[in-house]
């Protein structure tokens, strides 16, 4: 049955090319990646440290992402850094989250064991087996299967430390409760984060053992702390103060104000990330008197608590971000779906199978844009205009609501990610411009459209890949010494010089006297234009077109 759910969960989305129907961050990650690839990456941090202001910036969150990072930057060791090393990156983190959900379901069948006398039968496993697959079925689980985002590694590590654990507790083991620990220190090297689910796991599964005094493995949870504790200590020591615990509160506290977001928003994408998964877990929801389910329904309280606390503190909160809440959702899931089965075999009950798959079927296959369409203009239309800061993230950052995307979005399904979490970058044609633009030992700039409004997505991800799959750094290079020309967007065009690092120098505007400068070095200009967006500032040029790769068309000054 597991390997039937691991297959399932491996190849059910198989029709995703790498970076298609992603989000903007894992274009960020793959230009990261590069450099974890080329440099010593890791090294630098530790040199470094010191130098890095602790305030929220972006190479102090990518350092709360490292482990993430230095796996791509592996893969990109390997393959370099070529569209390989992205066909292999994506089968990679799909088979991170296909053994992710197999580990729930393993979990689901090690909790039973713990919290029941007798152990799960053929219904049982055949229950938690549709509780995975409404999970492989839903679009939160899309939004991760294979996609270049620190969640799907840290899921598979977060769900091996939930077994692990357990298992810990089983036997009565330190050994095995002192790996347990290693393995959320991993987590915590992986994305910072995802520590705390970790953490209200263990400490639901300790609350359990005392109360029902069992007292003889509750070592087996403290040596898993202290291992993880010990872990952390070096870890901190060694990159002090990257990851003090004053530099982490101090970074989360900052959240809101760079991430603001509308609460009923990011209360909706928290139920996304659930998908499918929430039939069946309330479903379980009667039985809540049965050990298992009870330890289950606390566990998943206290996963979404700090998800719904910031949601309603003007946090913006991500599908993606949610993916804590999967473990006990599945387990409460998979108790739902057995329970129906029970009584649909043994006592032909019909009604609680037909309801459940009805309101499956409704929940999976509604038109997503009909939904999205109607609820928004039931909001402007009758809604106090009070109530639409709560529901509009636009509103919220640009003090406008943005207008309605022209595009019809074909997503069948009500628990759907908005299409701004969707989106697919077209790596093969930026290679192409890329191979254009770098010719060796020669400096150039490209001027591109900087415009993120309404339903037009920015264009710095495909900035990131033209980077990605450019020239290599240098062996040895140190790039927090060196003041790189693309850092700093506010420094005029011609005033970032290009170096041997980074000698194609993107631009978003450019002035007369910039034109000069480029004209009297010599130095050539090209121009990045892309159907649906405006040409960049710049003034009035006769260009003519070096390079087509719809929807980018490349530009250069005609004579």
């Amino acid at each position: 049955m597991l390997f039937i759910v691991f297959f399932t969960a491996l190849l059910f989305h198989s029709d995703l090319a790498p970076l298609e129907e992603t989000h903007w961050d894992a274009v960020i990650y793959v230009d990261i990646s590069k450099r974890a690839a080329e440099t010593q990456m890791l090294a630098d941090y530790h040199q470094h440290a010191h130098d890095i202001p602790l305030e929220p910036n972006r190479l102090l969150w990518h350092f709360t992402r490292i482990g993430h990072v230095l796996l791509l930057g592996e893969v990109g060791r390997l393959f370099g850094t070529t569209e390989t090393a992205l066909v292999a990156m994506q089968w990679l983190y799909q088979v991170f989250m296909a053994l992710g959900v197999t580990l729930c379901v393993v979990l689901g069948s090690r909790l039973a064991v713990l919290f029941r006398p007798k152990k799960p039968d053929s219904i049982w496993w055949a229950g938690y087996s549709l509780g995975a697959l409404s999970y492989i079925a839903s679009d939160s689980y899309r939004g991760l299967q294979g996609h270049l985002l620190s969640e799907p590694p840290a899921f598979v590590i977060l769900a091996f430390f939930a077994v692990m654990l357990v298992r810990a507790v089983e036997r009565r083991s330190l050994a095995v409760g002192a790996f347990a620990g290693c393995l959320l220190f991993l987590v915590f090297f992986i994305r910072i984060d995802a520590t705390l689910p970790g953490i209200i796991f263990s400490t639901v599964l300790l609350a359990a053992l005392i109360m029902s005094r069992k007292f003889d493995a509750v070592p087996s949870i403290i040596a898993a702390g202290l291992v993880s504790l010990f872990l952390y200590v070096i870890y901190a020591w060694w990159f002090s103060p990257l990851v003090n615990p004053q530099t982490l509160a101090n970074f989360s506290s900052a959240a809101k104000e760079l991430f603001p977001g509308a609460p009923a928003m990011s209360l909706f994408k928290i139920a996304i990330a659930g998908g499918l998964l929430w039939v069946g877990a309330c479903a379980a929801i009667p039985m809540w008197r049965d050990p298992l389910i009870r330890f289950a329904m606390v566990w998943l309280v206290l996963a979404l608590l700090p998800m719904v606390v910031d949601s309603l503190n003007g946090r913006a909160v991500q599908t993606r971000m949610s993916f804590g809440i999967v473990l006990p959702l599945l387990v409460l899931c998979g108790e739902g779906w057995s329970s129906i089965l029970q009584n649909f075999i043994k006592q032909r009950k019909t009604r609680p199978l037909l309801i459940a798959s009805g309101i499956l079927i409704v929940i999976a296959f509604v038109p997503n844009s009909l939904i999205q369409q109607e609820t928004r203009n039931l909001v402007i239309n009758y809604l106090p205009s009070e109530i639409h800061k709560y529901l509009f993230p636009s509103l919220v950052r640009n003090a406008t609501i943005g207008p309605a995307s022209p595009y019809q979005d074909s997503r069948l399904g009500l628990l759907v990610r908005p299409i701004s979490e969707r989106r697919t970058f077209e790596y093969s044609k930026i290679r192409a411009l890329g191979d254009y633009l770098y010719v060796p030992e020669r400096p150039a700039y490209l001027l591109w459209p900087e415009y993120n409004v309404g339903y037009l997505f920015g264009l710095e991800g495909y900035v990131g890949l033209i980077r990605y799959f450019g020239k290599k750094y240098p062996e040895n290079s140190d790039i927090f010494l060196t003041k790189l020309p693309n850092q700093d967007k506010s420094i005029p065009c011609t005033a970032r010089v290009p170096t041997l690092l980074e000698p194609l120098v993107f631009c978003t505007t450019l002035v007369y006297s910039d034109l000069k400068v480029l004209r009297r070095n010599k130095i050539p200009l090209y121009i990045l234009g892309v159907d649906g967006y405006p040409l960049p500032e710049m003034p009035p040029l006769k260009l003519k077109i070096l390079l087509s790769e719809p929807p980018f068309v490349l530009y250069g000054i005609a004579e």
